[in-house]
């Protein structure tokens, strides 16, 4: 109980004595893990929507007419001997027409003297396509007679894609300057400490103290300045969170596991800080 008072009493005096360096060391570990924060939230959010598109997500086959009983399984039976389809719901034309009044309402449709929309097949596909085999498949479909235009859904999940790989790239390379950015700063603001801590530490060793004894107030000013910093970041990153979920468009913000390995980051990289600059500054 005696040594953790003594560290609260340690810390604090280090922050009230080197106050202006202190709060700039805070500010800037805050400035600089707000901005990962916001990467993260991205990639979660694009990663969310790519894995809602890959599970709904369909071929629509448009035919050049209404197709009898008889010549839609025929038609079906092709399909499927293309492989890598799940399923291939057939809509008429006025399947269609219902489902655009469903959707739209009555008012879309009120003025038109003629049906306008095609028959189709839906079709589901297997996982593979998506990767490898969509555009083969479509070419084959859109060979048959019947077929007038076939439409895949998936080019748009592959833009997505890159967006999404260009996104993690990007988040990759600031998450890597700011952790060397904290660590820097907060070993420079750990320096300054010791610096003027020089000599307590000259006489704390002359009286046998040891190393963890005299490095601990050092370590921990260092994880404290990443652990409130990462903590005010997570806040920042949680209130533009909401700010876009309410007034622009919906999106969720990070999960309680990701909330707590990014504000333990802050304060690892506190840590990591203070320890390089206790091992390069004190001489014990």
């Amino acid at each position: 109980m005696n040594k953790f008072i003594r560290l609260i009493i340690e810390v604090a005096r280090s922050v009230r004595y080197e106050l202006l360096s202190t709060f700039g060391t805070l500010l800037t570990i805050y400035l600089a893990m707000t901005l990962p924060g916001l990467f993260w939230v991205s990639l979660n959010n694009l990663n969310l929507i790519e894995r809602n598109l890959r599970d709904d997500i369909s071929i629509n086959v448009y035919l050049e007419r209404d197709l009898t009983d008889d010549e839609v399984e025929s038609l079906r039976g092709e399909l499927f001997d293309f492989g890598g389809i799940r399923s291939a719901q057939y809509l008429s034309k006025d399947d269609a027409m219902f489902k655009m009044r469903e959707s739209f309402g009555q008012e879309i449709v009120i003025d038109l003297d003629d049906n306008p929309l095609p028959a189709s097949f839906v079709l589901t596909v297997e996982d593979y396509i998506f990767d490898s085999g969509a555009d083969s498949l479509i070419t084959s479909i859109s060979k048959l007679p019947e077929v007038e235009e076939v439409i895949f859904a998936g080019d748009f999940l592959k833009r997505l894609r890159s967006i999404t790989s260009t996104v993690k790239l990007l988040g990759l390379a600031v998450a890597l300057l700011v952790a060397f950015s904290a660590i820097f700063i907060t070993a420079n603001t750990v320096r300054i400490a010791i610096t003027d801590r020089k000599k307590t530490v000259e006489i704390m060793q002359l009286v046998g103290a040891s190393r963890s004894y005299i490095l601990t107030p050092f370590v921990s000013l260092g994880g404290l300045l990443g652990f409130v910093g990462g903590g005010f970041a997570v806040l920042t990153v949680w209130f533009s969170s909401v700010y876009v979920s309410n007034n622009i468009i919906k999106i969720n913000f990070l999960p309680v596991n990701d909330i707590i390995a990014y504000i333990l980051a802050g304060l690892l990289l506190g840590m990591t800080g203070a320890l390089i600059a206790t091992k390069k500054y004190l001489k014990i």
